[in-house]
């Protein structure tokens, strides 16, 4: 099997590299990948003693992890200048080791390895992570039309043309794919690997009992963009009106203000607003926090892009036993959620739809099997070490379809 180049702009020192990145990098040296890695890393994240840690754990699997400064400001020149460093940087990498692969996580890293594979023949694995032009579009970073999106569009549509390999998180964003993918000769191989967890580190909590009289509801992850934080508010309110001990635990790297902001004007039950808790917390204690909860929560804004998507948080909640109440129209959610009956699907945003939910959701509480249900849900879509199979096997058929 080839020697893998594995790009991604975003650092294995952010709280995402700690959830999503590493254990994957861990997963495939463990299972035979020759890795070397190149990512982008912040400069508020780069604490020598952090970094050296993590570069010693990759170390210890094998990997090699090169890393490159972050720029921010200004945007445009700023992720230019990334790209070109990076290009140069990997250009020493793959003529150095004599690498065959390079994996690009999203779509900064899939323009240097474009010209990359352009350049010294290497193989191509797209990993794309969801739409990302329209995302920035519909999440209102850029302007629909503009000349980002319409550089990055065009982009995508090269990498697609080129990549030897896909990979997306959801089937509802791989039956997108063929209208996007330009005439070619060989057609590309399209993978579906959703986002997973480290069951490992995921379990269900021992002896965990449900409160009188209450509700545990947590939210873990970042809020801004995509996070309807103002709308799980409110479901955690109606919750609070029916039974007024429990708790809403939000478990987050953003700012509360960031929270807080997207609260005003909203009304809620006398004595709710005391039953909310934020903190930050290190990756390693989040498994502690979810599994002790009764269910999580996360609503994610439903543009159309979205449909590629899938919720790191989902496969950990699972993972950790505990049933989910989101939102419709998120990538495969939707059927997962209710083929396996490990949660609820909120179809009305607003006071209706909330009780509706409720009463599905306390409901299904009561079902002692719920646990184990998630759990084997998790184990059978979401386990770490079924995504890194699907991976290496990729590996191989890339490494195998040339000599």
């Amino acid at each position: 099997m080839k020697k893998v180049l594995y790009i991604t702009y975003d650092g294995l020192l952010d709280p995402l590299g700690y959830s999503q990145v590493q254990p994957y990098l861990r997963a495939l040296a463990g299972k035979g990948a020759s890795l070397w890695v190149l990512s982008f890393e912040k400069a508020e994240r780069l604490r020598e003693s952090e970094a050296g840690l993590v570069k010693s754990r990759l170390v210890s699997c094998g990997i090699a992890w090169h890393y490159l400064r972050y720029h921010k400001r200004p945007a445009v020149a700023a992720t230019a200048w990334d790209i070109a460093v990076g290009f140069l940087t990997g250009l020493v990498l793959v003529l150095h080791h004599r690498i065959g692969i390079i994996h690009a996580r999203s779509y900064i890293a899939a323009a240097i390895a474009l010209g990359l594979c352009r350049l010294t023949g290497t193989r191509f694995l797209f990993d794309m992570r969801g739409f990302w032009p329209d995302e920035r579009v519909e999440g209102g970073t850029w302007q629909a039309g503009g000349l980002l999106y319409r550089i990055f569009k065009r982009l995508e549509r090269i990498f697609l043309g080129r990549a030897d390999s896909i990979v997306v998180l959801s089937h509802r964003g791989a039956e997108l794919l063929p209208g996007m993918i330009p005439a070619r000769r060989t057609a590309p191989e399209i993978a579906v690997i959703p986002t997973c967890a480290d069951l490992e580190l995921f379990q269900p909590w021992p002896g965990k009992k449900r409160e009188a009289g209450g509700l545990k509801l947590v939210y873990i992850g970042s809020l801004g963009t995509w996070y309807l934080a103002r709308e799980m508010t409110e479901f955690f309110g109606e919750l609070y009106r029916r039974l007024p001990e429990s708790t809403f635990t939000v478990i987050t790297p953003s700012s509360p203000a960031v929270f807080y902001s997207s609260l005003e004007g909203l009304s809620l039950p006398e004595g709710a607003a005391g039953r909310i808790r934020i903190s930050a917390l290190p990756y390693q204690q989040v498994p502690e926090v979810l599994g002790e909860a009764d269910c999580s929560i996360f609503f994610i804004r439903p543009v159309p892009s979205k449909q590629a998507s899938c919720a790191t948080k989902f496969g950990e909640s699972l993972a950790c036993g505990v049933p989910v109440v989101i939102n419709s129209g998120i990538g495969d959610h939707d059927r997962q959620v209710e083929s396996r009956n490990v949660g609820v699907v909120v179809g009305r945003m607003d006071g209706t739809g909330y009780g509706v939910a409720l009463d599905r959701l306390l409901a299904l509480l009561e079902d002692p099997q719920l646990a184990r249900r998630c759990r084997k849900a998790a184990e059978e879509e979401f386990a770490l070490d079924s995504a890194a199979d699907s991976y290496l096997e990729l590996y191989r058929r890339m490494s195998a379809d040339r000599v």
